[in-house]
């Protein structure tokens, strides 16, 4: 079979009216996908919200009883990362970024620089320097939430913000999502922070910063062998449910979607019987007769793939951004509602490995069988 007559029969095929009733089906299995996987990446986020925090590697302990050799032995425990005085964050009104609402931010120390991602710019590494998200909204979120006042990536980099009447300059953005922090808050050093709001500063309590949220249990124990039993920690209640409903989901639906694609695949088979024994009188093989319709189906698949991808893209961002009741949670970081492109190839990869299994053995099952038997039963 050469290339031109295969050409022919994939377009003949593709432009046959039962394809438009299939590119249909599929959109809409797509859509369902979108959606499903989408819930599924909100659930992760939610589920798992209070242990990305950064608060959620501290540990506090009261300063009674402590002393410089025990400071030594905390510092040699395996997984702590640093020692300072405790310290909460702070709130300051900010005429730099006045618009429809007055600008507002919250400022933090920079435990560990490790602790964020550099999107923009660069880290803290002067006494003045500030890194404030990415996504950025530095006003009052308590009240209206105007989309216009939203500043990202280039547009906050190099801006100076004055607080106590000292300058800062915005040297990097992170992503403020992934440590779940709200959309204004910014970090500063330890030490400039320390100057900026003695007020916060707690010296009655320190702070350990663990490296990951899961090594605390084994830092405590480690903490308790040295006889420091004044501890407090945030407790994290992490609730699955959400994944595990929506795992079910997508599992449902995948299986549903594969039976509608394997039964219509099966039925657009049996309907070009005809034309595969006209194939194979010719002296087709059943390899080649597999490639023209696999070939054929991840065509119309992906032109499908591509339109529904469009599609969803526009209407969930046109519903989520017309539901304002949303707004102050994605502000403080409670939910995200992003789509995640990771997902949407997924699902492009789900509807490739259905389509193939169910051509591979539609095939299999019909082509190996005589031509003729086939034209009886039906």
């Amino acid at each position: 079979m050469n290339l031109k007559d295969r050409l022919w029969i994939i377009k003949n095929h593709i432009f046959d009216k039962r394809n438009y009733i299939f590119i249909t089906i599929l959109f809409f299995i797509f859509i369902a996908i979108f959606i499903t996987l989408t819930f599924y990446n909100c659930a992760t986020y939610i589920s798992y919200y209070e242990k990305e925090r950064l608060a959620s590697k501290n540990i506090n302990i009261d300063i009674n009883n402590y002393s410089k050799e025990k400071e030594e032995l905390i510092k040699n425990i395996d997984h702590v990362v640093s020692i300072d005085i405790f310290m909460t964050n702070a709130s300051y009104n900010v005429k730099e970024f006045n618009s429809i609402t007055p600008g507002y931010i919250t400022i933090s120390p920079l435990i560990d620089q490790n602790d964020i991602e550099i999107i923009k710019g660069t880290n803290i590494q002067k006494e003045y320097d500030m890194i404030c998200p990415n996504l950025f909204y530095p006003h009052d979120a308590y009240e209206t939430i105007y989309k216009s006042d939203y500043l990202k990536g280039k547009e906050i980099v190099d801006k100076s913000v004055v607080i106590n009447n000292q300058t800062f300059t915005i040297v990097g953005t992170y992503d403020a999502k992934k440590i779940r922090n709200h959309l204004s808050e910014c970090f500063v050093s330890k030490n400039t922070f320390k100057k900026l709001n003695p007020e916060k500063v707690d010296t009655s309590q320190l702070t350990i910063r663990v490296d990951k949220q899961e090594n605390r249990r084994e830092v405590i124990r480690a903490l308790t062998n040295i006889d420091i039993t004044n501890i407090d920690i945030n407790i994290i209640n992490t609730n699955y449910s959400l994944i595990y409903i929506s795992i079910f989901i997508t599992i449902i639906i995948l299986f549903i979607s594969f039976a509608i694609i394997y039964n219509f695949i099966k039925k657009k088979l049996r309907y070009r019987l005809n034309n595969y024994g006209i194939l194979k009188v010719s002296g087709y093989q059943n390899k080649e007769i597999f490639k023209l319709d696999i070939l054929e189906n991840l065509i119309v698949s992906t032109i499908c793939f591509i339109v529904s991808a469009i599609f969803f893209y526009i209407v969930y961002n046109l519903i989520i951004n017309s539901i304002s009741s949303l707004d102050y949670y994605i502000y403080t970081s409670e939910i995200n509602l992003e789509i995640n492109y990771f997902y949407i190839l997924l699902s492009y990869l789900f509807m490739i490995i259905m389509i193939f299994i169910a051509t591979k053995y539609l095939n299999y099952k019909y082509l190996n069988q005589s031509i003729n038997y086939l034209l009886k039963d039906e």
